[in-house]
């Protein structure tokens, strides 16, 4: 196989002709870059047929295609653009979609191309450094530690958080028939979007019932202990998976920015059911279930009661509560960055900060917090912000969303007096 490239012009300012070079006279660094290229190319077609995009996998074999033959005949720099830039690309595919999924999901064909795209990735940007760097002085050598160092902090790690935050499991749920009540079942239903929801339905015998809302990367299973807590407790008690998250449609955002609509369509659920009152539905929330579930009660959602257990930062707003240091301006643009692409990918845009608009809830809140970083501060400012109607219980010994764990009976007595409470159930203190 014999590739031709133009040769550089003559002093005189003639073109000389065309020479022929063939593949065993390209360089190592050559050789590298077209198959680094193939690699990627391999894995856009994959990612092309597994969508049945097929007009947009041609152009992106085109255009990869075109990018090895720019590499050969281009000088030093461009050589340097062209390889850092698909370099950066495919890695930033791979730490942002490809690795997370297949490590959530299991690596199929295109969880295998897209990890040794990932690895392409590494190998032109390996190149781009040599081109830059090889056969320079040493000061200008030592420049790329700090590239190095940069890339890694803006660049590979916003990736891998976005990535994480837009990938969850979706391993199938237990049935509701496996769970020992009489009358569970598995129902469905839509959010007020549209995007279709799977959950759990225990009917309650007290008229009064609660939604349950898992944490990220989590499912209605993951939260068992507290559906039985409940419906043990003469609740009706309605579990979902998330959208995006178990049997549930819709894009995964482990960040539960659209999760108001999800448990706006709960609700609405909820009060088509026989021997249920509409006006005693309440919500208990993990982690991102809480911050949903404020974000619901902020937004007009008609909720009794909000039990909100280990909310915390779910936007940039929220994340600036932690505390200020040498360290924070680094933190945040990294926040920053993971914000945009989590946007870019979900397809959803960041929503107001809960610290906002929680002022809007009118309904009691009561929130948990756990000894997880910042935690506390961002839950004390929650209660501020909501007033009177907002209490917080702390626990200083359970790690995040631990609390029932470590503190069973006192969990039980606080969530169930609360909740007994706001909704008129007896024994409610």
């Amino acid at each position: 196989m014999a590739i031709r490239i133009p040769t550089r012009s003559s002093p005189r300012g003639r073109r000389e002709a065309r020479s022929t070079v063939r593949l065993p006279d390209l360089t190592g660094l050559e050789r590298a870059t077209l198959g680094s290229l193939i690699v990627i190319a391999v894995h856009a077609a994959n990612t092309a047929a597994d969508a049945a995009a097929f007009g947009a996998g041609v152009l992106a074999l085109a255009g990869l295609a075109g990018l090895g033959w720019l590499f050969l005949v281009s000088g030093r720099a461009g050589r340097i653009v062209i390889a850092g830039g698909a370099g950066l690309g495919a890695l930033v595919m791979c730490l942002a979609v490809d690795g997370p999924h297949a490590a959530m999901n299991g690596i199929g064909r295109t969880g295998a191309t897209g990890a040794a795209s990932g690895v392409a990735g590494i190998v032109l940007l390996v190149v781009a450094f040599r081109l830059a760097f090889a056969g320079r002085r040493r000061r200008f050598q030592l420049l790329a530690i700090p590239a190095v160092l940069v890339m890694a902090q803006w660049v590979a790690v916003p990736a891998f958080n976005v990535g994480v935050i837009t990938n969850a499991p979706r391993a199938a749920v237990r049935p509701a028939s496996s769970l020992g009540y009489a009358d569970a079942r598995d129902v469905s239903f839509r959010a007020s979007d549209g995007v279709p929801l799977a959950a759990w339905f225990i009917p309650g015998s007290s008229g009064a019932a609660v939604i349950v809302m898992h944490g990220s990367h989590g499912t209605r299973e993951s939260e068992l202990p507290y559906v039985r807590l409940l419906a043990e407790a003469g609740y009706g008690v309605l579990a979902v998976d998330a959208r995006g998250h178990g049997e549930s449609g819709g894009r995964t955002n482990a960040l539960g920015w659209l999760g108001d609509r999800d448990v706006a369509g709960a609700v609405a659920f909820l009060r088509r059911q026989a021997g249920v009152d509409p006006a005693r539905i309440a919500g208990l929330g993990l982690s991102m279930g809480g911050e949903e579930l404020l974000r619901a009660a902020a937004n007009g959602v008609p909720l009794a009661a909000v039990v909100a257990d280990g909310a915390g930062a779910s936007t940039a707003g929220d994340a600036s509560t932690q505390p200020s240091g040498v360290t924070a301006p680094v933190a945040d643009s990294v926040s920053w960055l993971t914000y945009r692409g989590v946007e870019l990918v979900s397809g959803a845009g960041a929503p107001a900060p809960l610290r906002d608009i929680v002022r809007r809830v009118s309904s009691p809140v009561m929130l948990i917090a756990s000894n997880a970083p910042d935690e506390r501060r961002i839950d004390q400012r929650f209660r501020r912000v909501i007033g009177p109607s907002a209490s917080m219980w702390y626990v200083p010994d359970a790690g995040h969303t631990q609390a029932f764990e470590v503190h069973r009976a006192a969990y039980r007595a606080r969530v169930l007096g609360f909740l007994g409470r706001a909704l008129g159930m007896a024994g409610g203190r």
